[in-house]
């Protein structure tokens, strides 16, 4: 696949979380995709496969809300897509807030999303979920 193709298909998974589709989501990961974002939060930790990302995604949304999710920059090369962003939300249970810049390093083989890893401030958001 080529810089441009990969870069198309992380741009979909964004448009398929945007829109609430989680069939075209999971469509575009590998099913043993390895799945990595750091942290004390609930949905934090590292994983494979397509279930562990089902778990990743129901975590996150019984115990936190995004206000503001917004991919901004995204760079190609080779089988990796860097994608850097910002995003507001805040834990359920506190209803503490957090905003923080991220970066998402894809990984992409054979036309599917391989490999994630977060990058973001874990400090804010554990802040946010401190009662």
């Amino acid at each position: 696949m080529s810089h441009h193709d990969n870069l198309d298909t992380v741009k979909r998974l964004y448009a398929a979380f945007g829109a609430g589709d989680p069939k075209s989501l999971f469509g575009l990961l590998d099913p043993e995709i390895e799945w990595a974002a750091p942290g004390s939060a609930p949905w934090c930790g590292e994983g494979r496969g397509l279930e562990y990302v089902q778990r990743f995604f129901q975590t996150f949304g019984a115990a936190a809300s995004l206000r503001t999710f917004e991919p901004r920059s995204f760079f190609a090369d080779g089988d990796k897509v860097v994608v850097l962003g910002y995003e507001e939300g805040s834990a359920n249970a506190t209803g503490r807030s957090w905003s923080a810049h991220f970066t998402h390093v894809f990984t992409l083989a054979g036309g599917k999303i391989a490999a994630h890893r977060e990058y973001i401030d874990t400090q804010a958001i554990a802040e946010a979920f401190r009662s």
